[in-house]
């Protein structure tokens, strides 16, 4: 009795992979979104191209008794495991600066001014609370998505939103970034 795992031969990988459709690559690449969470130098859609060249390169078998989503998921899985463990091990480049640098590398009066101008852009859009949320969200670095949950709104009240803010921002800040109020 053979204990070994049979895999799929690299043409039925092909053919298999070949067949996907868009759909089916959107719900490979939300099933990435859950695995890259947390990776600071990559994102879903990398790695499921990474993924997708292990699989297609044979550098990473396929059992054949393993459904291709499981199969995926396995693999962005280990994928992500590996980056981040790369990324812990990898110092990081502000440090990396600093020691090259020294403290000159910190301007602190740099911070300051993105305080400050933060802080003249939340005063602009004081006036319109959603376009102001929708500010904070992307300050937070909050994906589309995610600001329209934790705000209670649909795709068109945050497009129009976010256009009002931008329009604000830009009528009040675009000759030099300095805000007459």
């Amino acid at each position: 009795m053979d204990d070994e795992a049979t895999h799929l031969s690299l043409g039925e990988v092909r053919r298999i992979i070949g067949r996907l459709r868009g759909p089916d690559l959107v719900r490979l690449s939300l099933l990435g979104r859950v695995w890259a969470a947390g990776l600071r130098y990559h994102d879903a859609d990398d790695l499921l191209y990474e993924a997708l060249d292990r699989i297609l390169s044979g550098r990473r078998l396929w059992p054949s008794e393993v459904p291709l989503p499981a199969f995926l998921s396995q693999v962005m899985r280990s994928i992500a495991s590996q980056w981040r463990q790369e990324d812990r091990r990898e110092p990081l480049r502000e440090d990396e600066t600093e020691q090259i640098f020294g403290d000159e590398a910190h301007d602190p009066s740099a911070t300051y001014e993105m305080d400050d101008l933060t802080s003249r852009m939340r005063s602009a859009l004081a006036s319109d609370p959603l376009a102001l949320a929708i500010f904070e969200h992307i300050l937070a670095d909050s994906d589309r998505d995610e600001a329209q949950r934790a705000l209670g709104i649909d795709a068109t009240q945050y497009d129009t939103a976010r256009r009002r803010m931008a329009n604000r921002l830009f009528d009040d800040f675009h000759s030099g970034w300095a805000y007459a109020p």
